[in-house]
């Protein structure tokens, strides 16, 4: 019995010892826990100092326009009687483009323009006599000035001197001959005789002058009234004139062909209709647009920016031209003008107020290039540009409450480091201190 014993026992012993591995086994299987994935960390881009060129610089969108257009209107408002052009034609300068109905105004004028030219014929004859009784007033009051007796009463007035003279030559005469007591009396009755006939030729001038003082008097009193019968011939005209009521009527016809021209749309000069709205019988106001004409022969740039824009750019600035969309070598222009208070301002329409668009003039068109209105074109105005400088695109750049720094790559070591900036552009940033060519920059 004991073997037997100690085989049971044996058998015993080793399925306990099976079991507790089996539970053991069980037991580490269950407390192996499930693996979590390694993260992954992103890699920040890096950047290299380089030396070059950076550019600041403007690009917009600029259609193509012309030099010269403008808005034209009514200067009253009515219905549309007749539209005679379309879009696109051609027009010269004073074609009637359009009109509103005027066969009311129309007949009034040709009734003003009949009644004018009745009172004028019915007034010839008579304008006729008295424009050539003024002519022959005139020409009488030329004849009596012509008549001057300014000769004569010189010619007395030195007679007149003469004569004074000459007595007293004589009066002295006579006093040196009677003092001369030696002397015969033939003598001194000589000298006696000659004070005599000098008093006479003294009162005979003397007469002679004051005759043309009469006669001056005489051709004064002439010539004021000749002058008086100018100005009756002249205002009798006039009164004839005013009295027939042709100024009245002139001014009716001036005034109906005024209105009749506020009625109509006229080429101001050769050019294309570049747009038109109009339809015959169509009510419009007055002083509203409602077409544009301009001259093709002369294009550039026309843009609308904003003021962010127009605050860096100056007219007579330099700027390059290419086309959006399609083949083309560069075109040179420059800005010549800017809105206000930019630059010198638009033109001032009166009715939809000053034009906003900054306009580009075209210099030089490359050959083979065609510039057609309308078509878009980018614009770049170069505001500074510098060779030879440190730079690093944008995104390199951190700025944190107005410090502007980097964070340099050192080995294992990373270094914030503050620079200061200089031109930007889109691409590139100029990096005036605070680094040195090829070191590495971690971005973003």
């Amino acid at each position: 019995m004991k073997p037997r014993i100690r085989y049971v026992a044996a058998l015993l012993t080793i399925l306990v010892a099976v079991t507790g591995c089996s539970s053991a086994s069980s037991a580490r299987q269950e407390a192996t826990p499930t693996p979590i994935p390694t993260p992954i960390v992103p890699v920040k881009p890096t950047y290299q100092v380089q030396r070059g060129e950076v550019v600041k610089a403007i690009q917009f969108t600029g259609r193509v326009a012309p030099v010269v257009e403008q808005e034209l209107f009514f200067r009253t408002a009515g219905y549309v009687g007749t539209v005679y052009v379309k879009r696109n034609d051609q027009v010269k300068a004073g074609d009637i483009l359009a009109e509103l109905e005027t066969t009311d105004l129309q007949n009034q004028l040709a009734q003003a323009r009949a009644e004018l030219e009745a009172i004028q014929l019915s007034a010839t004859r008579q304008i006729t006599e008295a424009r050539a009784n003024l002519l022959i007033a005139e020409l009488r009051l030329s004849t009596i000035k012509a008549e001057d007796p300014t000769v004569e009463e010189l010619s007395a007035k030195a007679g007149l001197e003469w004569a004074e003279r000459g007595l007293k030559d004589a009066q002295k005469a006579l006093q040196d001959a009677q003092a001369r007591y030696w002397e015969p009396d033939e003598v001194r009755e000589a000298a006696a005789r000659g004070v005599r006939d000098a008093e006479l030729n003294l009162e005979i001038t003397q007469a002679q002058y004051e005759q043309s003082l009469q006669a001056r008097l005489i051709h004064n009193n002439n010539v004021q009234i000749q002058q008086q019968e100018v100005d009756l011939a002249r205002l009798w005209l006039q009164e004839l004139e005013a009295g027939l009521d042709i100024q009245r009527v002139r001014l009716t016809v001036e005034r109906l062909e005024a209105q009749l021209a506020d009625a109509r749309v006229v080429a101001p000069f050769d050019g294309v209709v570049l747009s038109l709205n109009l339809a015959d019988g169509r009510a419009v106001e007055g002083y509203k647009p409602v077409t544009i004409v301009a001259d093709v022969s002369a294009l550039e740039i026309s843009a609308d920016l904003t003021d962010k824009q127009l605050r860096d750019l100056g007219e007579d600035m330099p700027v390059t031209i290419t086309a959006i969309g399609g083949p083309g070598d560069e075109i040179t222009g420059h800005i010549r003008r800017l809105p206000y208070p930019y630059g010198g301002g638009g033109r001032s329409t009166g009715v939809e107020g000053e034009d906003k668009s900054t306009r580009i003039s075209i210099d030089s068109v490359p050959a083979g290039t065609q510039l057609e209105l309308g078509d878009l074109q980018r614009v770049t105005v170069v505001l500074e540009r510098k060779d030879n400088v440190l730079w690093l695109p944008p995104q390199a750049i951190r700025t944190f409450e107005g410090r502007k720094f980097v964070v340099v790559q050192e080995g294992d070591a990373q270094l914030r480091v503050d620079v200061k900036v200089g031109i930007e552009s889109e691409d590139r940033v100029e990096i005036e201190e605070g680094l040195t060519d090829g070191q590495i920059v971690v971005g973003q």
